[in-house]
């Protein structure tokens, strides 16, 4: 229930707010904020990113931009009908910086804890 609240928040940001690192600064907050454990934030965020930018990039690849990712696989020299790698990568890249974040966030709580006391 935590991940997709996360991964909604995270959607909400990047749709009202024109900055994409929203996938890295929210699951972050929410590491240093409510995540004692590490490992946790780190499967969680991961979860989360990976699916607010699957689920963005699928959504753009099905209603216009297959156009746009099949011609960026081309580039990249996997063939112009294999778009959906790229809904793929994107949704790899995002889960990754997100899963980042907020392990980032945790190891900063516990850091910041073990100096207070």
């Amino acid at each position: 229930m935590i991940m997709l609240a996360l991964a909604l928040v995270i959607l909400a940001l990047e749709l009202v707010l024109p900055f994409w690192a929203w996938v890295a600064a929210a699951p972050f907050v929410y590491g240093l904020l409510f995540e004692k454990k590490s490992g946790r934030a780190l499967l969680r965020g991961f979860a989360a990113g990976g699916l607010s930018w699957l689920g963005g990039s699928l959504y753009f690849y099905l209603t216009s931009g297959s156009i746009v990712a099949g011609r960026v696989a081309a580039m990249l020299g996997l063939g112009s009908d294999r778009g959906w790698i790229m809904v793929l990568a994107s949704g790899l890249i995002g889960a990754i910086i997100a899963g980042l974040a907020a392990f980032a966030g945790s190891s900063l709580r516990g850091v910041l804890r073990a100096k207070k006391s």
